[in-house]
């Protein structure tokens, strides 16, 4: 509470009590020589204030309200599409030929994609994901291939660096995954992880496209990538073995992360009064639960 809300209080409490008995023992002085601020005067202070405050600071509020705001709304410039997943494969440590074939599975490289089940731009995050990794503008391709690819790598280290098993995550759920011990035998996932292997076997030509970014894309303006071929995507059983036989040639197999280190992770579910914060494996048991009908 500031001073002036507490001068004026005192303000109105006097004018409220209208005590003459107050003025008269001395404890308050008379109209002539008071030297409590009128209410009107204070008002008119505050409101003075308020205004010169706004007119100052005008352009720190509207660089804070452009951070809130979406990549579209805050571009720098533009670049081409591959530059994009060149950088989101430098900054997460995840192949550049499968993040292209996860989008050309996904989207077909269409960033304003929506499908029936509700799923987003190039990359189709569900709105779940959007919401969780914090995506303020699914459409914007430069937000939806940075979101998926750190969908992408969180998959692949709990997965041990399999690129199939992280594909099969990425489609069917990580809980399915786990559940089946390898591909789940659903058709669909079954056929876009062979579909996904085989993008990244012949290899996936990226559109001639021009996208607005937020991010200084410069350094990635005709950088080569290492592109790297693909094994088999999985056997019909659904069920992956432990060997490289079932891996993506090429790629180093990682670290399994241990049960201690995901319960290190805290994810927050909802917004405002409505957020829980849990670990990483009850908030697996939530989505568990929740596409299930139950929770």
């Amino acid at each position: 509470m500031s001073m002036s809300t507490m001068v004026v209080n005192d303000a109105v409490s006097v004018a409220t009590s209208g005590s003459a008995a107050a003025v008269n023992s001395g404890l308050i002085k008379s109209d002539e020589d008071t030297t409590i601020t009128p209410f009107k005067t204070v008002l008119k202070q505050a409101t003075s204030a308020k205004k010169a405050q706004k007119s100052s600071s005008g352009t720190v509020a509207k660089a804070e309200s452009v951070k809130g705001a979406s990549a579209s709304s805050k571009t720098t410039g533009t670049t081409k599409l591959e530059n994009i997943f060149k950088r989101a494969s430098e900054k997460y440590g995840v192949s550049y030929d499968f993040l292209v074939a996860v989008a050309k599975a996904e989207s077909d490289f269409n960033p304003k994609c929506v499908s029936s089940a509700g799923a987003r731009g190039i990359m189709q995050l569900m709105p779940d994901e959007i919401k969780d990794m914090g995506v303020s503008d699914p459409f914007d391709a430069e937000q939806n291939i940075m979101a998926s690819t750190r969908l992408l790598a969180a998959h692949l280290k709990k997965f041990n660096g399999d690129y199939t098993l992280a594909a099969a995550a990425y489609n069917a759920g990580s809980g399915r995954v786990i559940k089946a011990g390898g591909v789940p035998n659903i058709k669909e996932t079954q056929n876009y992880v062979k579909k996904i292997n085989q993008y990244m076997k012949e290899g996936v030509k990226v559109p001639d496209k021009d996208i607005k970014v937020s991010y200084d894309y410069s350094s990635y303006e005709g950088k080569k990538v290492n592109h790297t071929g693909a094994s088999d995507a999985s056997s019909s059983t659904g069920t992956v073995s432990n060997d490289n036989t079932n891996k993506i040639s090429g790629f180093d197999e990682g670290v399994m992360a241990t049960d201690e280190d995901w319960d290190q992770v805290r994810i927050t579910v909802g917004t405002g009064k409505e957020a829980v914060t849990m670990t990483y494996g009850a908030y697996m048991k939530y989505k568990e639960l929740g596409s299930l009908g139950v929770g």
